[in-house]
C-alpha cells in the first residue's frame, strides 16, 4: 500500500486543477510505502515542436500528437522536464529518502494507465535497472469529474498495469 500525506494528497489535485486542460506531472519520495515529499515537475509537451522529441510514444498516441498543436499535446499526454527529474532525485538521494512514485493526470479521462503511460513506464524501466533506482508506483489524477478528482496508483511490470492500495494519510508518519 501506498501511503500519501493529505497535504501532499491535495496538492497534487491542486497542481491537476491548475494546469487543467494540460495533464500535470511529478515525483513523490520518502521512506518505505509512505511518501512524505512531492516534486512538482514540469511537463514540458507543450514546448516539444519535432517528431523526434515525440519518438517514444506509441504509434497511436503519436499519430494523434503530430495533428495537435504543442500546447494541445499537453492537454493528453505529458513528458517530465529532465533537469528537473534530475535535481529532484538528487535531492531525494541527499535526504535519504528513496524515489516511491510518479504521478501525472489526466484531465478528460479515468485515473488508469493509458497505453502510452505503460510504454514511458517501460523505458523508465530500462534506465531504473541501469541505475539501481527503486521501482516506482505510477500514481494517476483523475479529473474527469471535476469536483470530485479520483486518485489510483499502480504497479507497471513487464508492460502490465496493476492496481494497488493507495490511502491518504491524516497523520505524520
Amino acid at each position: 500500500m501506498l501511503s500519501i500525506p493529505s497535504d501532499i494528497w491535495q496538492d497534487m489535485i491542486e497542481h491537476a486543477r491548475a494546469l487543467d486542460p494540460h495533464e500535470c506531472c511529478g515525483i513523490l519520495a520518502g521512506t518505505d510505502d509512505h511518501v512524505t515529499m512531492q516534486y512538482r515537475i514540469t511537463n514540458i509537451l507543450a514546448r516539444m515542436h519535432d517528431e523526434a522529441d515525440l519518438a517514444h510514444f506509441d504509434q497511436a498516441k503519436l499519430s494523434d500528437l503530430k495533428n495537435l498543436t504543442p500546447e494541445e499535446r499537453a492537454d493528453v499526454a505529458f513528458q517530465m522536464d529532465a533537469q528537473e527529474m534530475s535535481l529532484a532525485q538528487k535531492d531525494i538521494r541527499q535526504k535519504g529518502m528513496t524515489l516511491k512514485a510518479f504521478y501525472h493526470s489526466h484531465t478528460f479521462s479515468p485515473a488508469r494507465p493509458s497505453l502510452t503511460d505503460v510504454t514511458i513506464a517501460m523505458e523508465f524501466e530500462n534506465y531504473r535497472e541501469r541505475l539501481n533506482i527503486p521501482e516506482p508506483y505510477h500514481v494517476i489524477i483523475s479529473l474527469e469529474d471535476k469536483e470530485r478528482p479520483v486518485i489510483r496508483a499502480y504497479r507497471i511490470q513487464e508492460s502490465q498495469a496493476t492496481e494497488i492500495p493507495v490511502q491518504r494519510r491524516s497523520l505524520p508518519v
